[in-house]
């Protein structure tokens, strides 16, 4: 299939270039446009958007998509993009289905941005609920997060027996892994060695190709979700580690038993003891850590690319495969 993503480069999940790449190692034809670009001082980005000023920047992606032909336009991370933008772009479109990927809470102001799209794709199924408090009535599915292929690593041999946490520090996470008795590896720009004593701490930024090396290089990785953005659903952390072969150990959310077989394919726990238990045990029986890590694995590779999620909205809107 020809498709036309939308998004923003370098945002810090790396959601449009993930699937850039997970698409294209599927045999799909991908071209991208860029409303929200990082090289741009954000001032001069806004202006090339204005109406006001003609749009040039609008115009270019438009103009660049009715080029491409595409058989479908998919807007990952939807409620982060601009408005107006978006709505030349679904002008231009004439009947391409357009796509709206959506992974962030959501409220009353994006109501005009439901309604342009031909089909909304939640990564979180408690969105649902909000989908129906708002009045909205775009179609909406159910769509996880999902891995390239072309992101597998070999795994270090031997792998680090501490439980690696990739991310940013909120309130939430940073109580829990207060609570955690085994100094874990934590990385990231906004973690502070003094604060998270007895953890390791490796305080910067690293690149998306940076934290797959991580994931592939631990035995084990935490997952701990983001309490301002998430619900019920699994963030981009319940899928990448896996593709590494690393044992998730994942907070317990109601859309887990959705995607993995908790207890077989990944580990969850529900409080700090039921955390400290399970990483106790990875570090006992680095065995039971890696037959963790191969399911989810096989898991992912089976059920959790990208290709996986274009084929189910290539079936959900009625389009031919090609």
């Amino acid at each position: 299939m020809k498709v036309y993503l939308v998004g923003k480069r370098r945002a810090i999940t790396n959601w449009l270039e993930d699937t850039e790449a997970g698409l294209r190692a599927a045999g799909h034809e991908v071209r991208t446009g860029i409303f929200r670009n990082p090289s741009l001082a954000p001032t001069l980005n806004r202006l090339l958007l204005a109406e006001a000023a003609g749009a040039p920047l609008s115009r270019l992606v438009a103009a660049d998509m009715r080029r491409f032909k595409p058989d479908i336009i998919i807007v990952v991370s939807a409620v982060k993009t601009p408005l107006e933008p978006l709505a030349r772009l679904r002008r231009a479109a004439k009947g391409v289905p357009m796509v709206g990927w959506v992974g962030d809470v959501f409220d009353e102001s994006h109501k005009p941005l439901s309604a342009l799209l031909d089909l909304v794709a939640y990564t979180d199924s408690r969105f649902f609920e909000l989908h129906a408090q708002l009045g909205l009535t775009t179609p909406a599915i159910f769509l996880p997060h999902a891995v390239s292929p072309a992101d597998r690593l070999p795994a270090a041999a031997p792998r680090d027996p501490a439980m690696a946490f990739v991310a940013n520090p909120t309130p939430g996470r940073l109580a829990l892994i207060g609570a955690v008795k085994t100094p874990l590896a934590l990385y990231g720009p906004g973690w502070s060695a003094s604060a998270q004593a007895p953890h390791q701490v490796f305080a910067r930024r690293y690149s998306p190709a940076e934290v797959q090396q991580l994931y592939a290089r631990h035995a084990a990785v935490l997952n701990i979700r983001h309490e301002k953005n998430v619900l019920s659903g699994l963030n981009q952390r319940n899928f990448s580690p896996c593709l590494q072969g690393a044992a998730v150990i994942t907070d317990w959310q109601d859309d887990l038993e959705r995607c993995f077989e908790p207890g077989t394919e990944v580990l969850a726990y529900r409080d700090a003891d039921g955390l400290n238990e399970l990483y106790a045990r990875v570090r006992a029986e680095p065995e039971f850590a890696a037959r963790i890590g191969a399911r989810g694995q096989a898991r992912v590779l089976g059920e959790h690319l990208f290709g996986h999620r274009l084929e189910r909205l290539r079936a959900e809107l009625g389009l031919r495969a090609g």
